[in-house]
């Protein structure tokens, strides 16, 4: 008999889940909030397109002290709008409990498994469905403005050594030789070899467009209003805001920062907070532009991630970042967007003389912890979780879609996931 699954949210994670489900005989359907050719403008769409394996989560030692600091700049790497909100101070003060370098190591052992794994399912995906998305798999440049923080971010590359990745640090002189795009005053850069870069709007819309061929039935415009459930308490199917209901063997929950709303629907949290992200697209005139970056790459001291991307119209560039924990729905803050210029002149010539097509902002998921919620609730039988991925949404959706399709049918999962159990948090 067939088995069925509804999977609620089209981002690379429910993507990448329903494409994994469908592998295995599974009757899917994708349900998507939005159109389904809006998700190429989704979180997974307008996320920087660096597929940085191997980072470290939000959690790091000394995070919290410093995000104090940085509630009260509204130009800040991190800022965090001031309100009273109870579920707000409780993941502020979760997220401080966890902020030592104890969680940081059990936390890289599984982040640093699944980057690995998570790139080898994404090329074996591209690669069945013919997806041209300017993936290249050559690192991510660490760019360093002041020479005492070259040390800081040489100590963090040595402490992935354990598990498996691969760097190399560049002096000054190098770093310029290797690329026209630096300002003199870079101090050099670490190269994370292992990882890769992407156009990842056309990377999701090539996933999701490649799903109906593979069996799964995709509907935009889908948002989920309840969850079904049977008297024994185990969930069995949803209801739309439209009124129709869908009944399956199992619900997955991937839909972001909107996961656990619905969650809450079935008595079940997953706190998170809703960190908004912005980008700046730029397209590359034919004449008298600046050098491009010849890679993705972080600019160290801001936080800006840059990151090359060849489309259907030419050469593009995107810079993209910023952490803004706030309402959700609340109004785009502007002075963070030109933050992003202001973050990257320091780094790379020209980027004034570039005038962006496309001012982009959206939700990350981020969980208190830092890390993911990934599995099946035991309150509620037949109601599966993937969400909270924070920054790392589409460089670790592919393999957390494979695991949880695994888990799904009874299957050990491809990497330990225990540290990632959704209901840790209750």
């Amino acid at each position: 008999m067939t088995k069925s699954a509804i999977v609620v949210g089209a981002g690379i994670v429910g993507a990448s889940t329903a494409w994994h489900l469908a592998q295995r005989g599974y009757q899917v359907t994708l349900l998507e909030r939005d159109a389904v050719d809006a998700v190429a403008d989704s979180a997974s769409g307008g996320n920087a397109g660096l597929l940085s394996i191997g980072h470290f989560p939000l959690t790091r030692p000394g995070a919290s002290w410093r995000g104090l600091r940085w509630m009260f700049s509204q130009t800040a790497p991190l800022y965090i709008r001031p309100r009273f909100d109870r579920e707000l101070i409780s993941w502020l003060w979760n997220f401080h409990l966890h902020c030592t370098q104890r969680h940081l190591d059990r936390s890289m052992a599984v982040l640093g498994e699944m980057g690995f794994k998570s790139l080898a399912v994404l090329e074996l995906m591209m690669a069945e469905a013919h997806i041209e998305c300017d993936y290249k798999r050559d690192g991510w440049l660490d760019v360093v403005l002041k020479p005492e923080n070259l040390a800081v971010a040489e100590a963090e590359a040595r402490s992935l050594e354990q598990y498996g990745y691969k760097w190399e640090r560049l002096e000054k002189e190098q770093l310029l030789a290797r690329d026209a795009c630096f300002t003199p005053e870079v101090s050099g850069a670490i190269h994370m070899k292992d990882s890769a870069h992407c156009a990842p709007h056309l990377l999701i819309a090539g996933i999701v467009r490649a799903l109906p061929q593979r069996g799964v039935s995709v509907l935009g415009r889908s948002e989920v209003r309840a969850l079904k459930l049977a008297r024994s308490g185990r969930v069995t199917g949803v209801q739309l805001v439209s009124g129709e209901e869908f009944h399956a063997d199992v619900v997955v929950l991937t839909a972001g920062i909107w996961s656990d709303a619905i969650a809450k629907l079935a008595d079940v949290s997953i706190p998170m907070q809703a960190a908004r992200g912005y980008h700046l697209q730029f397209a590359y005139p034919s004449t008298d532009a600046p050098a491009l970056p010849s890679t993705g790459m972080v600019l160290h001291e801001s936080f800006v991630a840059v990151t090359p991307m060849q489309t259907a119209t030419g050469q593009e560039l995107r810079i993209a970042g910023t952490l803004e924990i706030g309402p959700v729905g609340a109004p785009w803050m502007h002075e963070r967007v030109a933050m992003l210029l202001k973050g990257g002149n320091a780094y790379l010539k020209g980027l004034d003389a570039l005038k962006p097509i496309r001012e982009w902002a959206g939700y990350r998921p981020c969980t208190s912890d830092g890390l993911p919620a990934v599995g099946g609730l035991k309150k509620r039988p037949g109601l599966f979780v993937a969400t909270g991925h924070a920054m790392m949404g589409m460089t670790l959706g592919p393999v957390t879609g494979k695991a949880l399709a695994e888990m799904i049918d009874d299957e050990a999962p491809c990497f330990d996931c225990r540290m990632l159990d959704p209901e840790r948090f209750s």
